[in-house]
This record gives structure tokens, sequence and C-alpha cells, in this order.
């Protein structure tokens, strides 16, 4: 197609243990859970939760990231899709957010980690083997 680009997807990284994702209130209230960040990339973030927001809302998020290296990061984002439950074995409920405004530390520390290998302990790459024997009797 002449003048149209397709645009590439930013990459995501998975998150485990999950990211923790508080929404702020503002006026000095305390900030509110909103749910656990499954993956996220630098243009935006996959929320695990019930508490589901209709695509177009705009919230403030708080995101926890000293378990990665870095202090949380605050940034406006839109709720642009939601998956609702399903089931038990159906994907996790939640919604997808884009970041806007997002400093460019901030952009440049999670384009950083997401494009970083993921790192695999011996307990993924291994199976766990029990070693102890049961005797007869």
């Amino acid at each position: 197609m002449k003048g149209s680009m397709a645009s590439t997807p930013a990459k995501r990284r998975s998150l485990k243990p999950p990211l923790r994702i508080e929404c702020a209130r503002g006026s000095g209230r305390p900030s509110h859970f909103l749910g656990y960040g499954a993956n996220v990339s630098e243009t935006g973030v996959f929320i695990q939760s019930l508490a589901l927001r209709e695509p177009g809302t705009r919230l403030r998020l708080v995101m926890h990231l000293a378990s990665l290296g870095g202090e949380p990061i605050a940034t406006d984002a839109e709720v642009r899709w939601v998956r609702r439950y399903g089931g038990k074995r159906a994907p996790s409920p939640g919604m997808g957010l884009r970041f806007l405004g997002l400093r460019p530390a901030d952009k440049t520390f999670l384009q950083t980690l997401c494009n970083a290998p993921a790192v695999r302990t011996s307990a993924e790459i291994m199976p766990l083997v029990r070693t102890d024997r049961r005797t007869p009797g």
C-alpha cells in the first residue's frame, strides 16, 4: 500500500511474578490496588484484574518495579481493551492499557527490560526430581 507503513508491535516482556500495579487517586489520597501486570512493553501493559474499566477510561498508574531494580513508574494510561472472565480454562480477565506521556527515562528502562534476554533459573530448566525412596513395609 502506497503511503502507509505497517507498524511493528513493541516487544513485550512477560512478568513472573506479575507486577503490582496501583491506580493513583490524586489530591494526596493513597493509591489503591488495581491488579497485576502480566506483561509490559514501552507502549503499554496488560493488567490481570476483575476491576475492569471501560475502554477509553484514563487512569494514573503506579507500577512497582523495585523487584526489577527501579523506582516505581507513575504514568497516565488509557484502557484500550478488556477481557472479561470466561471460566477457569479461559485466559485471565483483565485490560490492555496504553501509556500516555511516559517519561523518556521510564520508556528507556522499559525498552531495555523488554529487549533483555529472558533469565532462566535451573528450576525452570530442569524438572524437580524426587530423590528419596520409600521403602516397603
